[in-house]
């Protein structure tokens, strides 16, 4: 099914009867279930009197447990829940939630608005520099940005279409990282952050993703005006920010996680001979800042790795950052990393998350998509996509993921039969065979492997964080949203935590992140479970007793 634009449609009026109606009895049967499945939730709602008496709520809560079927069958996509009144109802549930949500994981440069970064960009475009800047953004964006001159044209470059992934999702970025060049826009853009969040998402605590150090080697990545900016500069603005807002919140909590780009390219070749020299000076660094500035110490408290992981998964990849990452560890700082987000191949995946808790010895795992996908429905749908192509004399494309992942399959004494599959050779009967026999054996061979590395993770307490819409739209590995593995991770026992990655490029929120997870598992996720996950809270009762605290308030409405 075509991926179609995500975006919540909530009531023009949101005082009307019928979606108050909703919230009240939304409210009032989570309260009296204790927070069930939403397919049970959804069959005792339409059993209530209240229900059967008021036909227009009988019918919006039928048409969205037929939609919700129909998801699951793959007959309409997501977007048509959550645009649904019902969906409205849930929203408004988690929003006005007792309980604040904790933000696992998102990052700086894609979780600023249009209304944060026009402004800035303008003033920018209208300065001494303007044609280099100019420049610079045509040279990402093409023609859409010759002209830049309302919050509408910024939002419609930030925004990630809808063919776009990955490699394209990293260069949207640059909009926002060209006015990030100095601490008070640190510190405007930490305060921006929280607030937004806070106010409109029902989120008390973040955990940042931003950059320590943005020097790079590539020319695409260089921002002017940057090689005036320190670290210690980026650091304390946000902390700034974040403390402003503090103020204003007591109870609002942020953790300052530096991110640091896994790819060898992605360091300052002007001053150090290799990567591994510049992120030992960004670790020394690191450590004089909390040293210098104690009462950051607190929020500054880990580090992670990010970027793209395609071609970093052998252990010689992760000698480059592992002295630096140990001396960390020995001053107190988790180690959160980026990986199994993309791959080579599959088996490549699940050898990046390997060698991260082996090598990085890492606390968290961020996405772990790799170890979600299941090798068995993953390999012959391979199997199937090919031989379609293949009977057409298609060959496969060299470098795809198609072509890694036959070059890198268990064909033993058949690897002819690959040879002629990468030239569109049509195989024949028993060629075919033969391909599905390879194709068989990889799956279960990937599979030990993955199970290993889960369960080791568990094991060893490591907590894994989803990333609904950033895994499903970025990727590709998985066809739909409700394919995301979360409810799988939770039933094995995974320490779990949820996040949006870069949510305005994203064009998403962490409460649509929920409705996703729940409507994805409508059969086995509890709405207990799932707050308790983006709460952090794990004593039942109390959750309980907050379902029963907003009940008491529908007699307000």
């Amino acid at each position: 099914m075509q991926h179609q634009k995500i975006k919540m449609v909530m009531s023009k009026n949101s005082d009307s009867a019928i979606e108050n109606k909703l919230y009240a009895l939304t409210t009032q049967i989570i309260s009296e279930t204790n927070g069930i499945t939403l397919n049970d939730t959804l069959e005792l709602l339409l059993q209530a009197d209240e229900v059967e008496k008021s036909q227009e709520i009988l019918k919006v809560l039928t048409e969205f447990q037929t939609k919700l079927g129909q998801f699951q069958q793959d007959q309409i996509d997501i977007a048509e829940l959550l645009s649904h009144p019902f969906a409205g109802a849930l929203c408004r549930f988690f929003t006005e939630f007792p309980l604040n949500y904790r933000e696992e994981h998102i990052h700086l440069t894609g979780s600023l608005d249009s209304s944060f970064i026009f402004p800035r960009l303008k003033a920018l475009l209208n300065g001494p520099q303007k044609e280099v800047i100019y420049k610079k953004i045509q040279s990402i964006y093409g023609e859409s940005a010759e002209e830049i001159n309302s919050e509408e044209d910024v939002e419609k470059l930030i925004l990630l279409k809808e063919t776009d992934r990955f490699d394209v999702y990293l260069k949207k970025l640059l909009l926002p990282k060209l006015i990030l060049t100095d601490r008070k826009a640190h510190q405007d853009a930490a305060y921006h952050l929280a607030e937004t969040l806070h106010k409109k998402y029902n989120v008390g605590m973040i955990r940042l993703k931003f950059t320590f150090d943005r020097s790079t080697t590539d020319e695409s990545e260089k921002i002017p005006g940057l090689d005036v900016l320190t670290s210690e500069e980026v650091v304390l603005g946000l902390y700034d920010g974040f403390k402003e807002y503090q103020k204003r919140v007591s109870r609002f909590q942020f953790i300052l996680a530096p991110s640091f780009r896994k790819e060898s390219a992605y360091y300052d070749s002007s001053k150090y001979p290799n990567k591994k020299a510049h992120f030992e000076a960004q670790v020394d660094e690191i450590l004089r800042i909390v040293s210098t500035y104690p009462e950051i110490a607190p929020h500054l408290c880990e580090v992670d790795t990010v970027g793209n992981e395609t071609n970093h998964y052998r252990k010689s990849h992760f000698n480059e950052m592992r002295v630096g990452l140990r001396r960390l560890q020995y001053k107190g700082f988790k180690i959160r990393s980026h990986h199994g987000e993309v791959w080579r191949t599959l088996r490549r995946g699940i050898q990046a998350v390997d060698n991260a808790m082996n090598i990085w010895h890492i606390d968290t795992l961020e996405h772990g998509l790799s170890l979600g996908i299941n090798p068995n429905y993953y390999f012959h749908s391979l199997f199937q996509r090919l031989m379609r192509n293949n009977k057409r004399s298609e060959p496969i494309q060299p470098g795809t993921l198609d072509a890694q992942e036959v070059e890198e399959m268990e064909w033993g004494d058949n690897t002819e039969i690959s040879k002629k599959l990468l030239a569109g050779q049509p195989l024949n009967e028993k060629e075919t065979l033969k391909f599905m026999k390879a194709k068989f054996h990889t799956a279960r061979e990937v599979e030990h492997y993955q199970h290993d590395v889960l369960n080791r993770m568990i094991n060893k307490e490591v907590s894994l964080i989803a990333l609904p819409s950033s895994n499903q739209r970025l990727t590709g590995y998985i066809k739909d949203f409700k394919d995301h593995p979360f409810s799988w991770w939770e039933k094995k026992g995974v320490s779990l935590g949820v996040g949006t990655d870069n949510y305005v490029t994203l064009n998403t929120n962490f409460v649509q992140e929920m409705l996703i997870l729940l409507l994805t598992d409508p059969a086995d996720l509890k709405i207990t479970k799932l707050l308790m996950v983006t709460t952090g809270e794990s004593r039942r009762p109390l959750i309980s007793e907050y379902f029963w605290q907003m009940r008491k308030k529908l007699k307000d409405l």
